[in-house]
């Protein structure tokens, strides 16, 4: 029996793809961002970058921002550097790897899903 290359470059192709989608179903996929608390007189900032590319977003929060709405500018940082995103009130979940928040100005916890 005679192998082509295009049989064997197919083959290759469909292990790396059960590899490649098998990664990304596991747990640990998503980081969850609580606001414990908003902005207090003061403005704020919200960073977010991917590490997998090292783009950066960074966006302001304004003084006497609630927790829910310092989550809402989280959510709507991080699609902008290739996230997907889940809000649900003061709490953020941030879908995929190596996303890098920093915030100033507004208490939040981090927890790995």
């Amino acid at each position: 029996m005679k192998t082509t290359r295009r049989a064997v470059a197919a083959a290759v192709l469909a292990c790396f793809a059960v590899v490649a989608t098998g990664s990304f179903a596991r747990a640990g996929d998503a980081v969850v961002f609580l606001f414990t608390s908003g902005t207090g007189e003061a403005p704020g900032k919200i960073t977010v970058t991917n590490a997998a590319n090292g783009s950066t977003v960074s966006v302001g929060l304004l003084p006497r921002m609630s927790p829910a709405s310092c989550a809402t500018m989280l959510a709507d940082a991080a699609p902008k550097v290739g996230f997907k995103t889940q809000i649900d009130g003061a709490s953020v979940t941030v879908l995929g790897h190596g996303a890098v928040v920093k915030v100033d100005g507004a208490a939040v916890s981090k927890t790995d899903k």
